[in-house]
């Protein structure tokens, strides 16, 4: 065998091998596939039984912390539940009101100590029976049982607990305590009792009950809640609807059915609706009248939770009391008429012959008489002055208790009221030596609104006082105010003396009627003791208030304050520009304090001395423009002072103050003088004084013309009087005047003589025969129908309130008050003398 087919048989064998070995190795390939199939697939199974055996341990795991969870919490809801029931013992030990159950077998489970308490035996505890329970309850003597025996009551109490509806029952104990048991079967049979502790509702209620008034409430719906028996007494023919759950309007329609509302017949429906909308709509009272003539006041109010609760009084005793002060109120307007009749009279019958002894007394002083004859008839004039005072002050304490007295405010100067007044008593007031000054505050104005008749009247009743009860010294009259709102002034007034004094122990019913200061001291004064009562009701009525401030012996302040407006007119005084310095000289500090407020504000320097010896030491260093001094002062009196600064060269002008100036300008010195004022001193008086001392003023000389007076007529006067007296008194008074007089002796002469004599100016009496003043007036009013005016006075004696109203709407122009005064009838002639005729008196013709 050849090399080549070795070669070529190695191949072949060396192929077959290699062919085989590729056929093994498949083979091995398959089963190495088939063993990681398996393989793979015995893992997969390994894993998920791993997953098995780990979620059971898990669910093991969750299955004992549930375990441990539900036993926890069991405990935790155990003590929950231990907590709760404690604590809903402590609240039902807590409540007031007791708490107790019993089971099937009627005993005792457990009460709360509020229930154990309420029978206060320690006998009653949890497992007594409640028969056991009620029967130490009855024999413990705390309850109130009435006339029942211990087992009637026990009995009674177990009798409740038998019925299908156990109705509550109330317990009194003898210690005051009202009870409230209310009882209610639960479903497995057992009993829960509660015990209420209804002691206060029974004290509001006894509360209620004890009210002599009609008490009910209703709820929202308007369902009777709870009444009285006052209320069913006075609806006493309603008393069957009023229960409790009832309706108020079946109430009231119960009531208009049988008759029970007299101010409802005939208009029933119309009466329910508004009753009906006056319980909806509370407001005022409403008033009822019932069948039985009672008469019901009925007021509702709103309760906070939308209800009514009500009151029922009775007023027919009210009604009663009503009638009979309206027959009362009748019969006093009766007898105040009456009594204003009366007083009307009494003035008219008392003033006429007081006309007659005044003004024939007031005649005999201008008569020649010796010293005796005039003393008395000076006494006699006095007298009848001072009996007016007593008639007036009567007439006015009664026209102010009657409450007819009215006011008259008009714009009047207050300050010159004031001075007027100084100036009326100022004679009184030199008699006894005593200085009568006037303070009044320089930044206030003078004019004022207010009833300047009512206040002189005060005034004069308070500066008199002063005058009358001092003896020495000086009499006060200080007026201070402030700025109050819409243009008021707040006015201070006093009125200081250095007088008697009142003691402290009589300052309290000073202003009393009648009432007078009882001791030896004043016994020689006169008067009524109505005056400072009056005044006080004075003050009142224009809405001030008085006062007093006093001392025994050291004299007294009576004060009032009063508002009063300002007057519109009102006009601020002229200050004397010129005047720069000025010397004051005065003893009396108050004096020169006054003068010096009254200056100083005008910019004038004023310089003070006490005496005259002083002022010559200031004139020896200081030039003035004027020198003020006072009349009456000691060692060297003004008019000395006067003669005294003359003779040392100085023309620097005087003026004296003097309470007396008609005496002072007839005594040496007073050629000194440059003018004589009278004490006290009007501001604006003093004022233009000092400015006439600087820029003197020209009077024109008077023209008069008396050729013409020859040709002129006589004023012609009607004097309309029916008293013989009054004619005589009047012709008197006015006998030295240029007039022709005729009188009438009543109306209707009057009408006659007005047509036939053509008077100029008519006095008319207002009460006369035939025909009165009035009547006359208006019938001469009628016969001048609007063509003509005669001024027609009214002389009357009447002075009640409201008089002069009715005398001037007859057609009066003004009127007079008697008893007449003759200077008063000579200025209402000067006022209406016509300039056609001759003037009445010489004084006018000269002027």
């Amino acid at each position: 065998m050849d090399f080549a087919e070795r070669l070529a048989k190695e191949r072949r064998a060396r192929l077959a091998a290699e062919r085989l070995l590729e056929h093994k190795s498949r083979e091995l390939f398959a089963a190495n596939a088939k063993l990681g199939l398996h393989a793979r697939a015995l893992s997969d199974e390994i894993v998920a039984q791993r997953q098995v055996v780990k979620t059971a341990l898990t669910e093991a795991e969750q299955l004992k912390g549930e375990q441990s969870r539900f036993v926890q919490e069991l405990d935790r809801a155990h003590t929950v539940a231990v907590m709760a029931e404690r604590r809903l013992w402590d609240s039902i030990n807590t409540i007031k009101d007791g708490f107790a159950v019993f089971d099937c077998n009627q005993q005792l489970i457990t009460a709360n100590a509020a229930y154990l308490s309420t029978f206060s035996d320690p006998e009653i505890a949890p497992g007594l029976a409640y028969v056991d329970l009620l029967c130490v309850a009855a024999e413990g003597e705390n309850i109130e049982r009435g006339d029942r025996t211990p087992d009637v009551w026990v009995a009674d109490m177990l009798a409740r607990w038998d019925e299908d509806i156990i109705d509550p029952v109330t317990i009194q104990f003898k210690n005051g305590t009202w009870v409230r048991l209310v009882d209610q079967r639960a479903r497995d049979g057992d009993m829960v009792s509660l015990a209420l502790d209804i002691t206060e509702q029974m004290r509001i209620w006894a509360a209620i009950e004890a009210i002599p008034d009609g008490f009910v409430l209703f709820d929202r719906e308007e369902r009777l809640l709870a009444c009285n028996q006052r209320y069913r007494d006075i609806y006493a023919t309603s008393a069957p609807a009023i229960v409790a759950g009832a309706k108020f309007e079946e109430i009231l329609r119960y009531g208009l059915a049988h008759g029970q509302q007299i101010d409802a017949k005939g208009r029933e429906a119309q009466w329910l609706s508004e009753r009906l909308f006056q319980h909806r709509n509370p407001g005022g009272p409403v008033e009822q009248q019932l069948s039985d003539g009672r008469w019901i006041r009925a007021q509702d109010h709103v309760t906070p939770d939308g209800g009514r609760v009500g009151l029922r009084m009775d007023i027919t005793h009210l009604k009663e009391q009503q009638v009979a002060l309206e027959a009362a109120r009748i019969a006093a307007e009766a007898a105040s008429r009456a009594k204003s009749a009366f007083l009307a009279n009494m003035s008219h019958e008392i003033r006429t012959p007081m006309n007659g002894v005044v003004g024939m007394a007031e005649l005999l002083c201008d008569t020649s008489l010796s010293e005796e004859q005039r003393l008395f008839a000076e006494t006699i004039r006095s007298s009848g002055e001072a009996l007016l005072v007593i008639i007036n002050d009567i007439l006015d304490f009664s026209k102010i208790e009657a409450e007819r007295l009215t006011l008259h405010p008009e714009p009047f100067d207050l300050e010159r009221t004031i001075h007027e007044i100084a100036m009326l008593l100022q004679p009184s007031a030199r008699q006894k030596g005593l200085d009568l000054m006037i303070d009044f505050d320089m930044f206030l104005p003078t004019r004022f609104i207010g009833d300047p008749g009512r206040l002189r009247q005060v005034l004069t009743n308070l500066i008199g006082n002063a005058v009358k009860f001092t003896d020495s010294g000086h009499v006060l009259v200080r007026v201070v105010g402030l700025e109050g709102n819409a243009g008021n002034h707040d006015l201070h007034i006093t009125v200081e003396d250095t007088g008697i004094g009142i003691a402290l122990g009589n300052i309290a019913h000073i202003f009393g009627e009648f009432n007078q200061v009882e001791s030896q001291s004043n016994r020689k004064f006169e008067g009524t003791g109505l005056g400072l009562a009056i005044t006080k009701r004075l003050v009142e009525r224009m809405r001030g208030e008085i006062w007093v401030d006093s001392e025994l012996g050291k004299g007294a302040s009576f004060g009032f304050r009063i508002a009063l407006p300002d007057a519109e007119d009102a006009e601020e005084p002229r200050l004397p520009n010129a005047v720069k310095h000025v010397l004051v000289v005065d003893d009396q500090f108050i004096n020169r304090t006054i003068l010096e407020r009254q200056l100083v504000p005008c910019g004038i320097t004023v310089t003070l001395c006490r005496s005259g010896a002083e002022a010559l030491l200031a004139l020896e260093t200081t030039t003035f423009d004027a020198i003020i001094t006072d009349h009456e002062m000691p060692e060297m009196n003004g008019l000395t002072l006067a003669a005294r600064i003359r003779a040392k060269g100085v023309d620097t002008p005087i003026l004296l103050l003097s309470s007396n100036p008609a005496q002072a300008r007839e005594h040496h010195g007073a050629e000194h003088l440059a003018a004589t004022l009278q004490k006290p001193l009007l501001r604006a008086d003093l004022y233009r004084r000092l400015q006439s001392l600087a820029v003197p003023v020209l009077e024109p000389a008077p023209i008069v013309d008396t050729a013409s007076d020859g040709h002129r007529r006589q004023m012609r006067v009607l004097t309309a009087e029916d008293n013989r007296t009054n004619q005589l008194v009047f012709q008197k008074m006015v006998r030295d005047l240029d007039i022709e007089l005729v009188f009438a002796a009543n109306g209707v002469e009057a009408v006659a003589l007005f047509e036939s004599f053509k008077p100029d100016l008519i006095f008319m009496d207002i009460s006369m025969p035939e025909m009165d003043g009035r009547d006359a007036a208006r019938a001469i009013r009628a016969l001048e129908g609007g063509k003509t005016h005669v001024p027609m006075v009214a002389l009357t004696a009447h002075a009640v309130d409201g008089d002069a109203e009715g005398i001037l709407a007859s057609g009066i122009d003004r009127y007079m008050t008697k008893p007449l005064r003759k200077g008063a009838i000579t200025e209402t002639l000067l006022i209406y003398c016509p300039s056609f005729v001759r003037p009445i008196c010489a004084a006018e013709q000269a002027a």
